[in-house]
Parts: C-alpha cells; sequence; structure tokens
C-alpha cells in the first residue's frame, strides 16, 4: 500500500464498515429494513459509479417500490446523466446529481449509499458512509485488500451500521435454499467439490498520456490512489 494510500485509509478510519449480510439485492432483512427506514415510506439510496454495472444496480433500486434514488454520483458527467435519465423513467422522479459522493452524505434524508465505484474507491467511500450514518450496499470486492476490509468492519461495528457486500452467489435466495439443503445433509457429506470460470476477455491495451477530457473529475477518480497522469 502507498503511503499516499495508507494516510487516506488511516484518515478515513479514525471515523471507523462491514459482514456480509443476507437478502438478494436490492432487499435487506426485516430487521435491518426497520432499522434504515425509520419513519420514513422509502429507502432513499445514493448510486456511486453508475457506469455499466452501477448503472444495472442503480436501475434495480430505483425499481423497488420502497425504494428511491435520490442521488447520483459519478466523477463521469456522461455516466451520471445517462443514469439520471434511466433512473427518471423507472421511478418518474428525477435524482439529483452528485459528481462527489461526499456531498450527498451531508444530506440527512439519505439512508443508504450504493457503492459500485472502481475498486480502490470501495472501503473509503463504504467508511465515509458509516461513519455519516447511512447504511451500504457495497459491490465486490468488499474492499482493495485485507486490512481494509478489516477497517470496513470496524466502521460498520462502531457505527451501527447495516453493510451488505454485493454477492450474487450468497445473497441469490434459491442458492441459499440450495446451501441449507446441503448443510441439511440432503446428499449426505461431501468429499468433493469443483468449480471453475471462463471468460477470456481481451485486454484493455496500452494507452498514451493525454489531457483530462472536460466531462471526467479525474482527481476525484483517483481518490485515495496514487496520483497517475492520465
Amino acid at each position: 500500500m502507498t503511503n499516499t494510500r495508507r494516510e487516506f485509509i488511516k484518515k478515513t478510519a479514525t471515523c471507523v464498515a462491514g459482514v456480509s449480510l443476507g437478502g438478494i439485492l436490492p432487499g435487506f432483512g426485516a430487521r435491518s429494513y426497520r432499522n434504515i427506514i425509520g419513519a420514513n415510506d422509502k429507502i432513499m439510496v445514493a448510486c456511486m459509479g453508475v457506469n455499466s454495472r452501477g448503472l444495472a444496480v442503480g436501475s434495480n433500486f430505483a425499481a423497488q417500490k420502497n425504494c428511491e434514488v435520490l442521488y447520483v454520483c459519478d466523477v463521469d458527467s456522461r455516466a451520471a446523466d445517462k443514469c439520471i435519465d434511466a433512473v427518471e423513467k423507472i421511478q418518474h422522479k428525477r435524482p439529483m446529481p452528485s459528481a462527489d459522493f461526499r456531498k450527498a452524505l451531508e444530506d440527512k434524508n439519505l439512508d443508504v449509499l450504493i457503492v459500485t465505484a472502481p475498486d480502490h474507491w470501495h472501503a473509503p467511500a463504504a467508511i465515509l458512509a458509516c461513519a455519516a450514518g447511512k447504511h451500504v450496499y457495497l459491490e465486490k470486492p468488499c474492499s482493495h485488500n485485507p486490512n481494509e476490509g478489516e477497517l470496513v468492519v470496524k466502521a460498520a461495528v462502531k457505527y451501527n451500521r447495516v453493510l451488505q457486500m454485493g454477492n450474487q452467489r450468497r445473497s441469490w435466495p434459491n442458492v441459499a435454499a440450495a446451501i441449507g439443503e446441503l448443510h441439511a445433509g440432503v446428499i449426505g457429506r461431501p468429499y468433493f467439490a469443483k468449480t471453475w470460470y471462463t471468460n477470456n476477455r481481451p485486454s484493455i491495451g496500452k494507452g498514451k498520456e493525454v489531457e483530462v477530457p472536460s466531462w471526467l473529475n479525474y482527481e476525484l477518480w483517483q481518490g485515495p490512489a496514487p496520483r497517475q497522469p492520465y
């Protein structure tokens, strides 16, 4: 871990985010739901990082009757605009843009931060959200490294926040039910299991240094990461 990142994490850790909780996106358990929703009739969420996967997750939350996407946060204004338009069509209410998710965390009406930003932002964003009194839905991976994961857990415990990490194969009810059957002995004692994954993605290639485009807040994108030219 670089000194810059270590210092950033140390600062956010003074706020000191999470145990992977059950339930499928974007539902929390009944007890957790009551803790989150309080006196409101809807869970108010902010989506951080809404390009590709983030757009899908944000749209999913917007489609839930008990949720409203209040903020869309992205350093790429193009991605933010696209997500805002998509969410508005689903929930029939336009979410507010906030390039810096930390501004959204200042809103007392906000209940949950959804983190689908690049991996290096996962732990810092989750810790800051917990410290701000917000619950967190955190896409995998939980953190950039194991140490940051421990800081995330400490923050969730310290601030008594609900933090769910988005692992479909652990949160999907059908899979959870199947695992329950295995634990109950439906096939006896398992002696061997095998799994594999194949997805031959091509290389992203090597680019050349260019000017930062006008639609990107590159400084905020780098966040706790070491500074590099664009």
